[in-house]
């Protein structure tokens, strides 16, 4: 296992206090659908996206070649079934530090025309730069060629891009970065195509005060505005954000809730929207500090209101057994919410539900043991069977992180 002074900002942790646990009868199973061993891949960030015909595709930060610091620059994998049930992995863009950037981190995206777009997150550890925006298009017999979209500065356009990405319908893309920006706390940004080139449009420069600092990424809401969280700023614990596009072409944010730590919540992480607008978001630290030094993490909904602001609601915090450090939240048809969390359970993370007919009750569904992966830290996805799809930075066979399914 790597030590966390190599990994990105966002997934450091809380300390917590470790408790002795009895097994519990679990709800789910889980198949591991390919272990990483370093020369296909290691530490899976991003999680995985499905095709229309049932692939998965995701990307590792380290891994792939001898080059950075001979961790290997990250690849792009494409995961296909076998009629046996089994799973085949295809590295189909490794990285090799150059211009082409290092380290991809920001989950991956398809456009109408079946093309793949990311980030790199560039890093200290190995490559060069300071992060990358790209496109894979497919090509004949499984073939895929690299596009350099836009190559960070660190700057005033911003450095290290993560968290979500996310792609309109007009193929423009929309993210943020850790850093850079006019206060070195972070933007917004968009990419637009225009007669093949594409330009970096800044939506918001975060001056790491009221409005936030070190954004997560983005979400596309169904009015065409963007969501995003911010681990700090704010009150000192983050903000959940709105940018919204003005007539006159420029957009503006708007500051939704700023939690203030303890009951609140804080180190903000991924947010889900429902139909009527509802905000669901996880936060890392914060609520139950009996096992959890800083608390063990919350889940919480923000519901809009008629005077344009929104209510805040807890719906569940976490007590270490029942997982620590939440993320990854996913909603299903009937609004319950999905998630994984980085720790607690047995000591490696789990895969949890909350009902909402039942007051958000909490079911554990599965609990990650090393030797089948462990710390699942991505967003989730489902199949149309129900079943979810993630990854798990670190274990299985390979030591590297896994692909898995989660049966419910």
């Amino acid at each position: 296992m790597r030590s966390l002074l190599t990994l990105p900002l966002s997934f450091l942790v809380v300390l917590t206090i470790t408790i002795s646990l009895t097994p519990q009868a679990l709800a789910g199973t889980e198949n591991v659908l390919h272990s990483f061993d370093i020369t296909d891949g290691e530490l899976p960030y991003a999680g995985v996206i499905f095709d229309q015909a049932g692939n998965l595709y995701g990307t590792t930060f380290y891994g792939g070649s001898q080059d950075c610091d001979h961790n290997g620059c990250g690849v792009v994998f494409k995961l296909s079934p076998n009629g046996d049930g089994t799973w085949s992995e295809q590295a189909i863009y490794t990285f090799t530090g150059g211009t082409d950037g290092s380290h991809p981190y920001s989950n991956l995206v398809f456009d109408a025309a079946g093309n793949l777009y990311g980030t790199t997150y560039g890093n200290n550890y190995g490559g060069t730069g300071v992060g990358t925006a790209f496109r894979l298009t497919p090509g004949a017999e499984g073939s895929w060629q690299f596009s350099l979209l836009h190559t960070f500065s660190g700057g005033k356009d911003g450095a290290r891009p993560n968290g979500l990405l996310a792609i309109d319908k007009s193929g423009n893309l929309y993210g943020s970065t850790d850093v850079g920006g006019s206060h070195n706390a972070g933007i917004a940004f968009e990419l637009s195509p225009a007669s093949g080139d594409w330009t970096e449009t800044l939506l918001h420069t975060f001056t790491g005060g009221k409005d936030g600092s070190a954004p997560i990424g983005l979400v596309l809401s169904p009015s065409g505005n963007l969501l995003g969280a911010a681990g700090q700023g704010g009150l000192g614990y983050g903000t959940i954000f709105e940018l919204s596009l003005g007539s006159n072409g420029t957009w503006s944010e708007s500051v939704l809730y700023s939690p203030a730590g303890g009951s609140q919540g804080s180190l903000l992480s991924s947010l889900a929207l429902d139909p009527s607008g509802n905000i669901y978001a996880a936060a890392g630290g914060g609520g139950n500090s009996t096992y959890c030094y800083e608390g063990c993490g919350l889940v919480f909904r923000l519901s809009p209101q008629t005077n344009g602001k929104y209510m805040y609601t807890q719906l569940h915090s976490f007590n270490g057994g029942g997982g620590e450090d939440p993320s990854a939240l996913i909603l299903d048809g009937a609004g319950n919410l999905y998630g994984a969390a980085h720790d607690g359970g047995i000591g490696m993370g789990l895969i949890f539900e909350l009902n909402s007919n039942a007051n958000w009750a909490e079911t554990v569904i599965y609990e990650f043991t090393e030797a089948l992966g462990g710390e699942p830290v991505s967003p989730l996805a489902f199949d149309t069977a129900g079943n979810l799809y993630g990854t798990a930075i670190y274990g299985g066979a390979g030591g590297g992180g896994v692909v898995f399914e989660v049966t419910p």
